[in-house]
């Protein structure tokens, strides 16, 4: 089990212990996934790594994540069905969407797909650890 992080109370310093946040990483090229994971567990994110909807969508139906990140052909039918899929089985789950910033209307996917934030390749993984942090921080509304 690796060792739950300090993390500083910005007014007082004070160090508190916090659980980390585990993350499902849903990335199609195995070795981009692998590159990405190992960032966001640098950053103290616990990162379980799929390669595709199917595999994604049992891990939400067997494990509770507290952000999921999906690289997405938004221009694939099957691959946004799997997404809505995945958005319906966790419905407390953070959703990040990393997309082709070729594909018009992406904030209108977004939207549809149920996600929470849009992220056009390329993008510096530290953006990416930073928006994770930040929704970590907040309980997400469920509908």
């Amino acid at each position: 089990m690796p060792p739950r992080p300090i993390v500083r109370h910005t007014s007082t310093g004070a160090g508190v212990t916090a659980e980390p946040r585990s993350v499902l990483l849903l990335d199609p090229d195995p070795g981009a996934a692998h590159v990405m994971a190992s960032q966001l567990r640098h950053a103290g994110f616990v990162t379980h790594i799929t390669t595709s909807g199917p595999s994604a969508l049992l891990a939400t139906r067997t494990m509770h994540f507290g952000e999921i990140v999906v690289v997405a052909d938004l221009s694939n039918t099957e691959s946004c069905r799997y997404l809505r899929e995945i958005r319906r089985s966790a419905l407390r789950s953070w959703l990040v969407i990393i997309a082709d910033p070729m594909i018009g209307r992406a904030e209108d996917f977004l939207q549809d797909l149920g996600g929470d934030a849009l992220f056009a390749a390329p993008f510096a993984v530290a953006e990416l650890t930073q928006r994770l942090s930040t929704l970590s921080n907040r309980s997400r509304p469920t509908q």
